[in-house]
């Protein structure tokens, strides 16, 4: 006999399938790592261009202003840049959250792939994703 068996062939099927699954996951985990470093780098730059105009706008407005309504201003400024600070808190962690359900389903496709050479499931339980 010159052909592979049928259970030599599952087992080759099943390993080529891991492997290609782990090099996503694999290629997703870099491609993250270099997104939080360029994000990172752009915060910095963003909080640090943000200070500088910041403080100008204060010193301009600390002129123009009258005393009373300068308070006023400062105190609404500050309120106003609290909340858009929630704001970009509450947008990281959706991001985040994004990211891994991409690593959380790329497992999931794994295990299906898994039952499905394992004749847990057939094709007639595959639904169309995309």
């Amino acid at each position: 006999m010159t052909g592979k068996t049928p259970l030599r062939d599952l087992l080759d099927t099943l390993i080529e399938l891991l492997f290609v699954r782990f090099r996503l996951a694999r290629i997703e985990f870099i491609a993250q790592k270099e997104r939080m470093v360029r994000l990172g780098v752009l915060a910095l730059l963003a909080a640090a261009l943000f200070f500088m105009a910041f403080v100008s706008l204060l010193f301009g407005l600390q002129e123009v202003l009258s005393p009373v309504v300068r308070v006023w201003v400062f105190f609404g400024l500050a309120g106003a840049l609290l909340l858009g600070m929630l704001w970009a808190c509450q947008a990281m962690v959706n991001n985040l959250a994004g990211q891994r359900r991409f690593l959380e389903q790329t497992l999931k496709d794994l295990q299906e792939d898994v039952s499905y050479l394992r004749g847990q499931r057939d094709m007639s339980d595959w639904s169309m994703k995309d």
